[in-house]
């Protein structure tokens, strides 16, 4: 059983994170909680239970038998969607991209719930592009682990391809002239990425057998690199590097780059997150690399 927890607003993005959660939860499988905080500015309690009651008759009118609970809560907006999402599984968010400034002057909300959660985060964004491609899941020696477990736990459920991905590049160091790249020996960085990979997707088919996993090792950012897998996916998963709010925000991370800029759900997980509950698992797939 999967315990979504989804943080409603009036936004346009808060929409499409109700229509994807209304399109990918299991009434078998999973309960749902919808929470919403009253805006410090501008809202009224009464507003917010509005949005409760909206959401949750949206849920029941495409699965009449999921148990969904609703709440308000209170402690600003960050606090509030933090505290309210602690006893659930994962945590569903709407990301807004096209008023990118609108939602600097409110405190990037997202992307300080992102960097906080203690629970993995997935953020909607409001322009999402349907797709019924693989579930993507960068792949890197610090924030894999976790990252790797939800991915596996998704596909398996939605009987989907698991991509890995390994971006790779060659160090670098700022000068007062510039950007210098050692370049030397780029076939040791490349096997490297590629040790990496393969034990990535040990790991995958020794938890996740039936789910067919491919590798990918490309070289460049790895937000860029995820971005452009991302352009079929039906989701993006990224491991959270930091433990902290603080360290994830003068840091910045890959999961901030690319839910700014990918059209299709990206899971946060943060470092210290575990496997989920083991869902319905497929028939037999295989899995190979390219």
């Amino acid at each position: 059983m999967t315990r979504y927890t989804i943080a409603v607003d009036d936004s346009d993005a808060t929409e499409a994170a109700v229509a994807w959660l209304a399109e990918t939860v299991d009434p078998r499988l999973d309960v749902v909680r919808v929470i919403s905080v009253p805006e410090l500015v501008g809202d009224l309690p009464s507003t917010a239970e509005r949005r409760l009651v909206e959401t949750r008759s949206v849920l029941l009118r495409h699965h009449p038998r999921l148990s969904v609970t609703t709440s308000l809560v209170d402690g600003g907006t960050v606090r509030g969607i933090l505290g309210g999402a602690a006893t659930g599984d994962v945590l569903v968010i709407g990301g807004r991209q096209r008023r990118r400034l609108l939602a600097s002057l409110h405190g990037r909300v997202a992307e300080r719930v992102v960097a906080g959660a203690a629970t993995p985060v997935i953020v909607v964004p409001e322009e999402r592009v349907e797709h019924g491609g693989p579930v993507v899941v960068g792949v890197d020696s610090r924030s894999g682990a976790g990252a790797l477990a939800y991915a596996g736990a998704f596909a398996a459920r939605w009987h989907r391809e698991l991509v890995l991905v390994r971006a790779w590049q060659s160090p670098s160091t700022t000068t007062p002239f510039g950007a210098v790249y050692f370049e030397g020996d780029l076939s040791a960085w490349a096997r490297t990425a590629d040790l990496q990979l393969a034990a990535a997707l040990h790991a995958v088919d020794a938890a996740y057998p039936e789910v067919s996993a491919l590798g990918r090792a490309r070289r460049g950012s790895a937000a860029r690199v995820l971005l452009h897998e991302s352009a079929s996916a039906s989701l993006v998963v990224v491991g959270r590097r930091h433990g902290s709010a603080v360290g994830g925000l003068l840091a910045g991370s890959v999961g901030e780059s690319v839910m700014h800029d990918a059209h299709v759900p990206v899971l946060v997980v943060p470092p210290t997150s575990v496997s989920p509950a083991d869902p319905s698992r497929p028939t037999h797939l295989a899995r190979r690399t390219d």
